[in-house]
């Protein structure tokens, strides 16, 4: 059934304009004049990549605290009251502790990050990750199952990464206040890693599609129809996919992502750009709507090392805003009539900074995720360029994302 339905609406995905903000725009005739009785609610968030990279100074090296320990809450704790959701997903970019203690971490292009960023996480009030990306086999097989093993460890799920072939084909289906969600992963590459695998652990280890075909597209929809199947209510459909820094995703993708709501995913949690990208409300021939995150971009991340001349750059060009991220959050409901949908949908605008003088944070070179309201970083951020560059990248945010999605106020 699911695969009818998603060829149904395939050639119309694709007749439809490409343009994002144009292919966003709402019916009126298919927004409901009454408003039904709730019987549940829920507050649904998603951030982006957490990317730690332990060689950079203003990453990994100042949050140590001994000799193989790490204290990363100062990097989120002004971002933390913000973080309120029932569900609150991030997409975890890299393997974590995989020797075990701490040993042989390591950076780009094979990651293997300090085990203290999940309790950082946890904390922060982030209780679900995404697991399945590009870096999923750094560290190999072995790499995968010490991070599932931490995952578990630490107290916090995920979606991705699985040990065996009964982990694969268990379901994600989350009871959150009384409604169940279905979460399920794909990434389309795993940098070409996969002779580190044997044949057998290629088939589970994660999901599989290519972003760059619609051929895919029927693959996945039989998936979100077995959550349905399975007593899913909502479905939420993470895609590690497209190219990187760029501010768009290419029309496949978007034509991709219509596809997949049409088949019955309400929301696409797009990663991998390390950039922010379009967000969109997507009307379904039946008049419901779905959610699309392109790309949530950057949550924490030091990927441009947050030097002077870097940030010039972000401020001054359009390639390579890494370090713009967003906080989106949904409000989802069920009405008396059973069906659950999104009721509102809002992006806080983010910034990773790093603190040159000491005098905003704890010393220098420390790194922290704000939170932009109105153009305006927290008024404890005294420095005149570290402002300047938090409202370029309000403006930036606004501009790719879209103003109607951007929350104002901290009151709002």
């Amino acid at each position: 059934m699911a695969i009818t339905v998603a060829f149904l609406f395939l050639q119309a995905c694709t007749d439809q304009e490409s343009d994002v903000i144009e292919g966003a725009t709402t019916p009126t005739e298919m927004v409901e004049e009454t408003q039904p009785e709730l019987t549940a609610e829920a507050r649904i968030q998603f951030a982006g990549d957490i990317l730690l990279h332990p060689m950079y100074t203003g990453s990994v090296e100042t949050a140590r605290t001994g000799a193989n320990t790490f204290n990363f809450h100062p990097f989120l704790e002004h971002i933390a009251p913000y973080v309120d959701g029932d569900l609150a997903i991030a997409n975890m970019e890299t393997p974590v502790d995989v020797m075990g203690g701490n040993q042989d971490l390591s950076t780009f292009p094979m990651f293997n990050v300090p085990y203290e960023i999940l309790d950082a996480l946890i904390d922060t009030g982030f209780n679900h990750l995404i697991s399945a990306n590009n870096h999923s086999f750094d560290r190999g097989f072995s790499g995968l199952v010490a991070t599932v093993e931490n995952f578990e460890r630490a107290g916090i799920a995920h979606t991705g990464m699985s040990v065996d072939i009964d982990d694969f084909n268990t379901p994600t289906i989350l009871d959150v206040n009384g409604i169940q969600v279905g979460i399920i992963a794909y990434t389309d590459s795993v940098n070409g890693l996969e002779p580190l695998l044997t044949e057998e652990q290629l088939t589970f280890a994660v999901r599989r599609f290519r972003s760059d075909t619609l051929d895919d597209v029927p693959m996945i929809a039989e998936d979100i129809a077995d959550l349905r199947a399975l007593g899913a209510e909502f479905v939420i459909v993470s895609l590690h996919w497209g190219a990187e820094y760029v501010n768009a995703p290419t029309d496949t993708q978007v034509q991709i992502a219509r596809a997949l709501s049409e088949g019955g995913a309400d929301v696409i949690m797009g990663n991998h750009a390390h950039v922010v990208q379009p967000v969109e409300w997507h009307y379904r021939e039946d008049g419901t709507r779905s959610f699309i995150i392109y790309s949530l971009g950057n949550f924490l991340a030091d990927q441009t090392r947050i030097t002077a001349p870097s940030i010039d750059a972000q401020i001054n060009s359009e390639w390579g805003r890494t370090q713009y991220g967003m906080l989106v959050s949904l409000n989802i409901v069920r009405s008396d009539s059973g069906e659950v949908t999104i009721d509102t949908a809002e992006v806080l605008p983010t910034l990773t900074m790093r603190d040159f003088s000491g005098d905003t944070l704890r010393f220098v070179d420390d790194v922290t995720v704000l939170p932009i309201f109105n153009g305006e970083l927290p008024e404890f951020v005294a420095n005149d360029g570290v402002r300047h560059w938090g409202s370029v990248a309000y403006d930036h945010l606004n501009n790719v994302v879209g103003e109607g999605f951007i929350v104002g106020s901290p009151n709002e």
